[in-house]
Parts: structure tokens; C-alpha cells; sequence
């Protein structure tokens, strides 16, 4: 196995990747990892509410178990709280999500946090070595497994978030909508306990009605969100906020309806936060450029984020998809917190979202993909190289060509699923479609 961890966590067919053995394998691994550095105590394992995400959460517990450590069922729980209970509660050696993201509903993934925050890609490396001398020698048993339930998590997250809110607010009026995911769990209460007026919507926890929603993607302006966009104009909100399934990231929609991409939300946070640097993937719109704050650009994933906040000093980054790590509360993403910095940068500046959201420069990100077997990917690198010229070309994480000072186009094969991505940007809408349209319809001639 070339690969096993993606750009955050291991992702993958439930069914042909995340057997039982595997799980079983990944748990031991992961529980001899933390017994490496002397990580002792009890393991949290949080899960959405994929079909497929009790069978797994079982099959790794009873790794854990078999390696001696004392496994805490947190049940269906947001991603980020999963990783606040080792600040919480220090009793806890480590702590796993069970969680396919935003990914197609059969498959299904693994989430890992250590030392206090999400696991950096060497820890990646040294997990996967970990299992590839331990896979299959010890065979999976199925059992019945009784773990110790709790929900101390989400109740520790649920303070933190309260801790950081500057209320009163205004009279807001504001939708939520969490994709029938995690945060349904967590933020209703929150908001509650706020005085803010919610509707809800999205917010059942059966596996059938999970909505596997990439808020990175084009597509998040269309049928994913026109529940939300039509109810935010009926009920005269203020503003609503769409979270993904495991509720670490996410994007809003202002008072008249419109989408606001995750990067103009992470740089509205960066301008008005006390971060010196700014981290964000090469994906991100150069918008976070015209603040005026230096910006470290790293390849795509929490993870990169994450270590170079560590190695810059940065107390802020963020991603295109709307999920952003605030150093000062854990080091791993979270819109939870993202969206109470909203609130409370919105009760500060006041005005509407959308007026806010006018005070940064206007780009145009169209953002494509489509489905890649692997073995094309450096095919199609190699031939965007030949035809794609420019003033620029950046390496950090597949290809992205700066056509003029203003206009970008990135090629960049996806860690998560068989599938490639075009991204483009430019100071119109109409040639950023047409730009990443072009470099799609390239992508696809290369795969025929």
C-alpha cells in the first residue's frame, strides 16, 4: 500500500478498504503509536452517522482494546470536539473520528488526534509504518463490545464555544443547516444559550439522510444549498450557515441569499484576528493577499495547515472549504469557532454580512473535477506542464499557473478519492467558468 492517509486522515471504500481486519489492524496501530511516546490513558472514538460508521468505530475499538487501552464511546459527535476533549480532560491518551467527510456515502474514513491536537503528516507516516508491521498477524475477532458511553466531548466543545462568544448579540435572525452531520449535536444548543433566533434545517441523524457535501466545490452554490438560500430569503434572516457532515468546516450564505466562499470568511477572520501570518493552501483565492498580512501558502489538507502554523508562529489559518484552525483554541480545524468569530466580528463591525464580505477586493474562483484513476495523475501533470504557459508556475501542491498577475489556473490530483481538480481564478466570473472548463475538458482528453 502506497498510500494510506490522504490529505487529512485515511478515506476510503467502506466496504473494500475499511474491512474489519483493516480497522482492527489501524487500531492497534494507532494505539501502539501513542504508546510509543508514552501516551497513556483512555481513547476517545467519536463517529458520523454514516451507515457503515458503527461497524468501523467496533472493528478499531477492539484493536485499541487488545493493546490495553480503555476505549470511550463519545457517539455521533463533531470532528472538532473529538480533538478539544484531550485539552479538556487530559486523562485522555488520544482520541479517533470515524468520518467520511464530505466524500460519497459508501465510503468512510479515520480521523487521529495526539499530543493535544490533529496528528501532523510525520505522525501520518510513522502510524502507517506502524501498521505495515502489524497488519493481519493477529486476526480480527467479531464480538459484542460494550464501550463506556459518553458525552463529555460535546459538552466540553459546547463550553469552549460559549467561552470565546462576546454576547449580547443583535436581534439576528439566522438558519442553520447542518447536512443532517455531527454539529446538529452541538450548535443548536450553543445558539440557544446565546439568545440568537435559529432555524434549523438538515438536522436529521439517520444514515439514509446524510448529505455528503463538498464546501469546497462548485456544486456548493447549487442543489446543496438551495434549501438554505430559500430559506434564509423567506425567513429575513440575517444569515445562514451550511456545516458538512462531521462539522469542521463549512460556508455562509449573507441576508439576501449569496453564497460566500470559505476563503473570504478565513480572510475576514485573518485581517481582524492579531495573527502576524497567515497560512492557507495553494487552492486559496489570492484575496488573503490584499490584507496585508504575509501569507504562507502549504499544499491542501488540515494537516499542512496545521504545521506550518507551528512553524511560522501563525495563530490563524484556513481553508478554501470554509474550516479554519485558531491556535489559541486547538490545533485542528473547526467551524465552530469559526462561526462564533464571525458572530463576534459581525457585532463589532456591524452592518450585514454581505456589506462586510464588499470591503474585501472581488475574485472568482470556479472550482471542477471529475473522476481520475490515479495512474493518469502524473500523465496529465505532465502535459498541462507542456501546453499551460505563464508569468508563474508554483509546485507547492500539483500545478498552478499564473496566467497574469490576476488570473491563476491549478491542476491538482486529489489524495482522498480517485478524482482530479481544476481550479481557476480571475477577476470575472465568466472567465474563471471558462478558464476551469478549458483545463477540465483538457483532463478529461488525457483520461480517454
Amino acid at each position: 500500500m502506497t498510500s494510506l492517509f490522504g490529505t487529512s486522515g485515511i478515506r476510503g471504500s467502506a466496504k473494500e478498504l475499511l474491512t474489519n481486519q483493516f480497522c482492527f489492524d489501524i487500531g492497534r496501530s494507532f494505539a501502539k503509536f501513542l504508546s510509543k511516546y508514552n501516551q497513556r490513558g483512555k481513547i476517545a472514538v467519536g463517529m458520523d452517522p454514516r451507515a457503515s460508521s458503527a461497524r468501523i468505530k467496533t472493528a478499531f475499538s477492539i484493536g485499541l482494546q487488545k493493546e490495553n487501552y480503555r476505549v470511550i464511546d463519545e457517539g455521533i459527535a463533531p470532528v472538532p470536539a473529538m480533538n478539544y476533549i484531550l485539552i479538556a480532560d487530559p486523562s485522555f491518551a488520544g482520541s479517533c473520528m470515524i468520518t467520511g467527510s464530505h466524500i460519497r456515502t459508501d465510503h468512510n474514513g479515520m480521523k487521529f488526534f495526539a499530543f493535544k491536537e490533529e496528528i501532523l503528516k510525520k505522525q501520518e507516516r510513522e502510524i502507517k509504518k506502524i501498521y505495515e508491521s502489524v497488519k493481519g498477524r493477529v486476526r480480527f475477532k467479531p464480538r459484542r463490545l460494550k464501550l463506556e458511553k459518553s458525552e463529555k466531548a460535546i459538552e466540553a466543545y459546547k463550553e469552549m464555544l460559549l467561552g470565546i462568544a462576546n454576547p449580547p448579540y443583535p436581534k439576528w435572525k439566522v438558519v442553520l443547516d447542518f447536512g443532517n452531520g455531527c454539529q446538529s449535536k452541538a450548535l443548536p444548543k450553543v445558539f440557544k444559550k446565546l439568545n440568537i433566533q435559529t432555524f434549523i434545517i438538515n438536522n436529521s441523524l439517520r444514515p439514509g439522510d446524510l448529505m455528503a457535501r463538498d464546501t469546497d466545490a462548485v456544486e456548493s452554490g447549487g442543489a446543496f444549498l438551495d434549501k438554505l438560500q430559500w430559506k434564509v430569503k423567506k425567513e429575513g434572516a440575517d444569515f445562514g450557515i451550511a456545516f458538512d457532515v462531521d462539522g469542521d468546516r463549512g460556508v455562509f450564505i449573507d441576508e439576501k441569499g449569496k453564497f460566500v466562499p470559505g476563503d473570504y470568511t478565513g480572510t475576514l477572520i485573518s485581517k481582524y484576528s492579531e495573527t502576524k501570518v497567515i497560512v492557507a493552501p495553494i487552492n486559496v483565492s489570492q484575496v488573503v493577499e490584499t490584507i496585508g498580512k504575509p501569507v504562507i501558502r502549504t499544499k491542501v489538507g488540515s494537516p499542512y495547515v496545521v504545521g506550518a502554523m507551528k512553524k511560522y508562529g501563525a495563530t490563524f489559518g484556513f481553508e478554501l472549504n470554509g474550516g479554519g484552525v485558531s491556535a489559541e483554541i486547538m490545533m485542528s480545524r473547526d467551524l465552530g469557532s469559526v462561526t462564533i468569530k464571525m458572530l463576534n466580528l459581525l457585532k463589532k463591525r456591524g452592518g450585514s454580512l454581505s456589506e462586510l464580505v464588499k470591503t474585501l477586493p472581488k475574485f472568482f474562483i470556479y472550482r471542477v473535477k471529475v473522476n481520475c484513476p490515479p495512474r493518469f495523475n502524473s500523465l496529465i501533470l505532465k502535459k498541462v506542464r507542456k501546453r499551460y504557459k505563464g508569468i508563474k508556475v508554483e509546485e507547492i501542491d500539483g500545478l498552478k499557473i499564473w496566467l497574469s498577475k490576476a488570473a491563476w489556473i491549478l491542476f491538482r490530483p486529489s489524495a482522498n478519492a480517485p478524482e482530479f481538480r481544476v481550479f481557476a481564478e480571475t477577476k470575472t466570473e465568466e472567465k474563471a467558468e471558462k478558464l476551469a472548463k478549458e483545463g477540465i475538458n483538457f483532463v478529461k482528453s488525457l483520461i480517454k
